[in-house]
């Protein structure tokens, strides 16, 4: 342990392993062999003197010591992306890389046209995305496996800025409430609730609490199409923000009364700050993202439309 010296390509592999769930494809995106990648990882392993990930069936996870040393491995890297960040500012970023974490609802809508402009307007820096939940996201940014972050705010222990927001609107099914264009939480909560348990629950429930609602009956559902499918099938309604709604077939959305809005924050890593690569995303995304990101008439969108 006194003469440990582990190889930077070995710490590169444990961030990817975390990411990926897997040797083979760790060892892809770093461009190693698959066999160079087994030997890193022995390697670092033995100079450890422990196991840093457990070998389980469904691919690798984090032993304790793992979990110990992932966050000490992180700010090596990060120290080591800063130096190949200013080296990169002074050639114009034509080499370096960035790292993105975001919730769903915003990789599969705001992000990826401002992603292809980021890769346009620097083509030498090496995007990396997560997908995750708000809290992972948070988790992700602490541990500085992600340099910048997107999620729902509040959000704590970590440099935030709101960047955008949109509506929580109430999921229905496509035949109720037809004389209405709005209603209260209050209302929504008298039918069986389908809570969404892929990161927006706490989210939920604090408007719930808010408006002094409870919610007697509730059914936790995890992705946000079997939500879709379920209240197009009559079996209860559900709030959604705007940005994740979808496919509407059977359903419709309807606005709250009074309207709520969340709020989009852009969470920066700590170690990451002042690098160019870094400076360059939050400039285009402050550029581009400062309008709120709220649909216009969102008590109007019924199926098909």
């Amino acid at each position: 342990m006194n003469n440990l010296e582990p190889s930077v390509s070995s710490l590169r592999l444990v961030p990817k392993i975390v990411q990926t769930g897997s040797l083979t494809a760790a060892a892809a995106q770093l461009h190693m062999s698959q066999s160079g990648a087994s030997h890193a990882l022995r390697m670092l392993e033995s100079q450890v003197g422990a196991e840093i990930f457990l070998r389980e069936w469904e691919g690798l996870r984090l032993s304790e010591t793992g979990q110990r040393l992932l966050p000490h491995i992180e700010a090596v890297l990060n120290n080591l992306d800063a130096i190949r960040a200013e080296v990169a500012g002074l050639q114009k970023l034509e080499t370096g890389n960035l790292r993105i974490a975001a919730v769903p609802s915003l990789l599969a809508t705001v992000l990826p046209p401002l992603l292809r402009e980021y890769a346009v307007r620097f083509p030498g820096i090496e995007l990396s995305i997560f997908e995750g939940t708000d809290d992972e996201v948070r988790q992700w940014i602490i541990a500085g496996v992600a340099h910048a972050g997107f999620a729902a705010l509040p959000v704590d222990g970590v440099a935030v800025e709101e960047i955008a927001r949109d509506e929580w609107l109430a999921l229905v099914p496509a035949d109720k409430f037809p004389d209405q264009e709005s209603l209260t939480l209050r209302e929504l909560a008298r039918d069986r609730f389908l809570m969404s348990g892929g990161g927006c629950e706490q989210h939920i429930e604090r408007l719930f609490s808010s408006a002094h609602v409870r919610l007697p009956g509730r059914l936790m559902v995890k992705q946000l199409p079997t939500i879709r499918a379920m209240v197009a099938a009559n079996l209860g309604v559900s709030l959604v923000p705007s940005l994740s709604i979808g496919d509407l077939h059977g359903c419709r959305t309807l606005a709250l009364r009074p309207r709520r809005f969340r709020q989009i924050g852009m969470l920066c890593s700590a170690a990451s700050a002042g690098t160019p690569a870094l400076e360059a995303w939050m400039s285009l995304i402050r550029t581009q993202l400062r309008q709120p990101a709220i649909p216009a008439n969102p008590s109007h969108r019924r199926p098909g439309r």
